[in-house]
């Protein structure tokens, strides 16, 4: 650990923008199957602030409209990291030549390609791009993340930049939750878990239990400045002076993401919107960053006495928090429920679950806990096959789960047929009258359709799409005047895949316009030189089952 801290200590980055660091997000943030990745940076609610290399090093990689990211940029360093930067409004100019040239040669608005060392070096301080609000953002900001490069796992910026900001704000805890676990525990005479909210940072004193419970706490950092709230870096729990449970949010493996919905009370925040984070640990939370007792953060109360609490909060910065409380340990009977008939999944095992029209396989290691599921079907939600559902409740997935639907009719191309998914809102709630359904994809097997879901606790139905997507032109009749093309693409069915766009058969480049579901092309901007003639323009859209639609139309250039 120390040798650690002395090869950080080593390091010297900078800070990729030139004005006060306000955060928006910090890293390590819980959220839906997601630990947040990076640092939200503040742009002043504009686009278009230089953003800079925070070390020298080479672009490695560059994406245009790849996943949440929008535009972003991947710098390798030569001590053994990647700085990540996103949501970008645009790239430096000689790194945008670079995207262009892809761009055109593989006749793709969408962009992910790698770099070697010498294709786009770049030094500490360079201007490499522009902020702005792209991708999943839900606002102008830089999204700046810091990776080991040799295995990808996600680290704190601060750790790297700690004098990016000034922090004096003590994080703040507002609930704890009691889980008594089951036929083991009970805490103030129920055996259910129970929140408890603090009144100027106290509980109520009136707290008892008896035999095995666990705790979760609500809690938020703060920084001066900013009306945001943030995750909070170091928690732990003491129990009469004696600690249980720690954890200190870093180094964290991209391919531990979705742990965070077991750290974390997943369906309480889906229902609630609040994230209580466990102080014991379930056994599919294999974080490596907490630690606990031999009882991993369960509390005994098994002496007829009154235990003290307390858990203590700190931020990267060191603003420590402590919030005390006492339970008082007093006998009390247990109920020991009777086994149900419902279907168990295990997290330990294969799980299969069939019915007549559907099978599902949930391999070992893909749940993060056991799981009680009631396997339904629901008619009439497709004229293709009927819905399914395990489970009344969302259930996110480390892995893929393989489902298979049958096909209740018959069809002209069995390559137009997919699976599509009825989406839960934050509620935890289902729309069964809704069309509004989201594109899964798979294949045809002999009278089924299969493919990969990674959440069972979703509603699954067979959906047919022989209908090609929509290309509307927009201000057509202003287009040979300011050389500008502008249309939008629609497609009520398996969604948009793919667009492109040809001037007298050369590809032209049209961007996609942020937050839309609109393309455009400046004509000047493309290597097609204008010479006032009259020109063939051919567009082709195509969607996630291969239907395509083709609109030629003319114009002078």
């Amino acid at each position: 650990m120390y040798l650690a801290q002395l090869i950080l200590a080593a390091i010297t980055y900078i800070s990729p923008v030139h004005f006060d660091v306000l955060l928006a997000g910090n890293f390590g943030e819980p959220r839906p199957n997601h630990f947040h990745g990076g640092l939200d940076i503040k742009t002043q609610r504009e686009e278009g602030k230089a953003i800079y290399a925070i070390g020298d090093g080479f672009v490695s990689r560059v994406t245009v409209n790849v996943g949440g990211m929008g535009n972003a940029l991947y710098v390798r360093h030569p001590e053994g990291y990647t700085s990540v930067y996103a949501h970008l409004q645009r790239f430096a100019p000689a790194i945008e030549a670079v995207v262009r040239k892809w761009q055109y040669e593989n006749q793709s608005t969408d962009v992910d390609m790698e770099l070697d060392a010498t294709d786009c070096p770049v030094a500490q301080g360079q201007l490499i791009a522009l902020s702005g609000d792209t991708g999943a953002s839900m606002g102008p900001h830089l999204h700046l993340e810091i990776h080991q490069t040799d295995n990808w796992d996600m680290k704190d910026p601060l750790e790297f930049i700690p004098d990016l900001l000034q922090d004096s704000v003590c994080p703040k805890a507002h609930a704890i939750m009691a889980y008594p676990i089951e036929g083991e525990g009970v805490f103030c005479g129920d055996e259910n878990p129970q929140r408890f909210d603090f009144m100027d940072g106290l509980l109520p004193d009136t707290l008892y239990a008896w035999g095995k419970v666990g705790f979760a706490l609500n809690a938020d950092d703060y920084m001066q400045g900013s009306e945001n709230r943030y995750g909070v870096k170091f928690t732990a729990l003491f129990v009469d002076g004696n600690e249980v449970f720690r954890s200190v949010v870093d180094d964290i493996p991209v391919a531990d993401n979705r742990m965070v919905n077991v750290w974390g009370d997943y369906d309480y925040f889906i229902e609630h919107q609040e994230w209580f984070m466990r102080s014991f640990v379930l056994p599919g939370n294999r974080l490596h960053f907490i630690k606990t007792d031999k009882n991993n953060g369960v509390v005994c109360f098994n002496e007829e006495r009154k235990y003290k609490l307390t858990y203590v909060l700190c931020d990267f910065f060191g603003n420590e928090a402590k919030y005390s409380f006492v339970v008082n340990a007093v006998p009390t009977d247990m109920t020991h429920s009777e086994p149900t008939d419902s279907l168990t999944f295990d997290m330990d095992k294969d799980n299969d679950c069939k019915m007549e029209g559907m099978s599902l396989n949930v391999p070992k290691g893909a749940l993060l806990n056991h799981v009680l599921v009631e396997p339904s079907a629901k008619s009439h939600l497709s004229r293709y096959s009927d819905g399914y559902m395990v489970s009344g409740k969302s259930i996110p997935l480390m892995g893929k789960a393989h489902l298979k639907l049958r096909l209740d009719a018959d069809v002209d191309d069995n390559s137009k047929l997919y699976i599509s998914a009825l989406k839960r809102t934050k509620q935890n709630e289902l729309d069964l009258d809704s069309s509004q359904r989201v594109f899964v994809g798979g294949h045809y097997n002999d009278g089924w359709m299969e493919g990969d879901v990674d959440d069972i606790g979703n509603v699954f139905t067979i959906d047919y799409d022989n209908e090609p997507p929509q290309i509307i032109p927009l201000l057509q009749k202003m287009w040979e005047k300011d050389a500008f093309i502008l249309v939008d693409l629609k497609d009520s069915h398996s969604g948009v895949s793919k667009f492109q766009g040809f001037l007298d058969g050369q590809f032209v480049l049209f961007d996609h316009v942020k937050k839309s579901s609109k393309y455009c092309c400046f004509l000047k901007d493309t290597p097609i030189e204008p010479n006032g003639k009259l020109r063939q323009l051919r567009m082709l859209a195509q969607d996630n089952v291969g239907n395509e639609t083709v609109f030629d139309t003319t114009l002078k250039y």
